[in-house]
């Protein structure tokens, strides 16, 4: 109820507190006016509070107004009613009024928003909240208003049991901005456990079975990163980006963004890229530096990627980060940096709230970023320039070329790896690979070779050779049945001399874009038709072996059988043993015979026939 009273003449009298309402009812009964006793603990609700009748200052009777104001009204007041100011908690309420942040679904726009604001701005003038996030509404998967009757409730119980709090709560973040409606399918919440909560553990189980076998021990032995290789230098670089980028979106209330960030990180530089061209590395037997520098990125990774995750997504991430450290994820320093690793940040503007966070990431380096996205750029051109020249994968090239661009002389290594080449080297000249080929215009032709055009054309077409032909275009000495032959009667078109496949790409936009070529020789030889051959049954043994459970160290005994398979040399049948960790190993060939139990596949026309002990 309106703690206002109220005369005929349209007087008021607002009530502040029961020993004011006691004192009116005083005032008024001294003046003859009937009213119930008011002790210290009256009940001030309707029917109570409405027999009470107050005395305006002309003498005149004032009734309770009788209407009742929004409770969400109550809500409005709970700034400063819950330190019981203005009576009380004076200090308290100066202190944190008003609140940096709210947050409620957009149903309270009209709600507690309002109330909020327009209780505190007519009390004192001010704003209650500092900054407010409206939440759009959880809707289910077809954009419709859950209910009932419906029969589209999605029962939250049910759900966490079933899909798992984490991945709920990282989906609920990335699948929209906050503010806007979600559409909520739990197809998507399995999605994103397996993009990026399986990703994760996988990485950290690929590193902790390694650093088992290795007895590594973070604390240890420390590399200081601009020792390592680049490829560790820069995964730590673009963990100091991602990292600087999520701290920034959530400051601006951006989550989804800084999560969708984090999550590509994660699954493309992290796991497709960093994982993937490092694995050879862990699989040294031997100890060396190199090994060593790889263990202590990935456990720097992980470790910073745990603490980012952990505000969204808190359960798996303490476990992977207590398996790491031995101590909880929630106790640790958020990931910030410090103002001399992160470009742009000053000691004036650094976020003092921080401040025990410093030192915990590594210095940026934008140029060997820039340099890396260059070379998985070429990686990707690469894998569609086999593919467009149906090249299966596993079968290496002799020779690749990087023709014009920066110098990526220490990333070749990676870059032939990647793109299964034996060797990358640099390229000043691309017409080194290319042909012209001479196409007739039969627009330019037609009108003045009339009946011959076709013949004409012909012969353009059919060139034995073709820049001959073009240079004597170009001069001006070539007739062709009586026909001067001009250099709009023909389009001149570069292509790849037999055996080269290549694409070229352009890096950068603008003025500063520059076009850079990767060239890659398709020509087949026997050594390369071997190795090729090795890797396909390498990775069909490999695949056994998970099939079979074996432990990473177990050691297999091995019987191949080729037919019809080009020859596998020596060093080769060597790789699969050591690859495949066989103890002991028989090769058959055409003629003989295996257990019929054995597996088999094909490859290009070669039958292969291999048994796992």
């Amino acid at each position: 109820p309106l703690p206002v009273w109220r005369s005929q003449d349209g007087q008021m009298k607002c009530i502040g507190s029961i020993k004011e309402l006691q004192e009116e009812v005083a005032k008024a009964k001294a003046a003859g006016i009937e009213n119930p006793d008011c002790p210290d603990d009256v009940d001030l609700h309707r029917p109570i509070v409405d027999d009470f009748t107050l005395l305006s200052d002309d003498g005149k009777p004032m009734h309770r107004e009788p209407f009742v104001m929004d409770c969400w009204f109550d809500s409005g007041c709970a700034p400063f009613a819950q330190w019981h100011h203005p009576f009380d908690g004076g200090e308290t309420f100066n202190s944190s009024f008003p609140v940096d942040y709210i947050c409620e679904g957009v149903d309270q726009t009209r709600g507690w928003f309002y109330t909020l604001l327009a209780v505190s701005t007519t009390v004192f003038d001010l704003p209650a909240y500092k900054r407010c996030l409206s939440l759009g509404l959880i809707l289910d998967a077809e954009g419709k208003k859950m209910s009932k009757s419906r029969g589209n409730i999605v029962d939250p119980w049910d759900h966490f049991n079933r899909e798992g709090a984490d991945a709920t709560r990282w989906y609920m973040v990335t699948a929209g901005a906050p503010w806007s409606p979600l559409k909520f399918d739990p197809n998507g919440v399995r999605e994103t456990y397996a993009k990026m909560f399986l990703t994760l553990w996988n990485i950290y189980k690929f590193h902790a079975d390694y650093a088992a076998l290795d007895g590594f021990d973070p604390e240890i032995d420390t590399i200081e990163v601009d020792q390592r290789p680049p490829l560790d230098q820069w995964i730590l670089s673009r963990l100091a980006t991602v990292a600087k980028g999520y701290h920034e979106g959530f400051k601006s209330w951006n989550y989804h963004k800084s999560c969708r960030e984090l999550e590509d990180f994660v699954v493309n530089d992290l796991s497709n890229w960093y994982v993937r061209r490092s694995r050879r590395r862990l699989w040294e037997e031997a100890e060396n530096t190199d090994k060593l520098a790889c263990q202590h990125t990935l456990h720097e990774v992980l470790t910073t990627v745990c603490r980012l995750v952990a505000p969204v997504s808190p359960f798996m991430v303490d476990i992977i980060y207590r398996n790491l450290t031995g101590v909880t994820v929630h106790q640790a320093n958020w990931p910030l940096g410090t103002p001399g690793s992160l470009p742009g940040a000053t000691a004036d503007s650094w976020d003092e709230k921080a401040a025990e966070a410093t030192a915990t990431l590594p210095t940026q380096k934008l140029d060997l970023e820039s340099r890396m996205a260059l070379v998985r750029e070429l990686a990707e051109t690469g894998r569609r320039i086999r593919v467009d020249a149906g090249r299966r994968q596993r079968l290496p090239c002799g020779d690749g070329w990087i023709v014009s661009g920066p110098n990526l002389a220490e990333y070749h290594d990676i870059l032939a790896e990647e793109l299964n080449v034996e060797n990358i080297s640099i390229e000043t000249d691309l017409d080194r690979f290319q042909q012209i080929e001479l196409a007739p215009n039969f627009r330019a032709l037609a009108p003045r070779a009339r009946g011959d055009v076709n013949a004409i054309a012909s012969e353009i077409r059919n060139a034995k050779n073709p820049t001959a032909m073009l240079e004597q275009i170009q001069s001006g000495n070539l007739e062709i049945m009586g026909i001067a032959i001009e250099e709009g009667d023909v389009e001149v078109k570069r292509v790849e001399k037999p055996g080269f496949a290549a694409s070229t790409i352009q890096v950068g936009q603008g003025e500063d874009s520059y076009h850079v070529s990767l060239v890659l020789d398709m020509n087949d030889t026997p050594e390369l038709l071997s190795k090729g051959l090795a890797r396909d049954i390498t990775r069909r043994i490999q695949a056994k072996r998970k099939d079979l459970n074996l432990d990473i160290e177990a050691t297999i005994e091995l019987e191949i059988l080729l037919e019809s398979a080009p020859e596998l040399f020596q060093s080769d049948r060597d790789w699969i043993i050591s690859e495949t960790r066989a103890s002991k190993s028989t090769f058959r060939f055409e003629g003989d015979v295996i257990d019929p139990k054995a597996d088999q596949f094909e490859v290009d026309g070669a039958r292969i026939s291999f048994l796992v002990f």
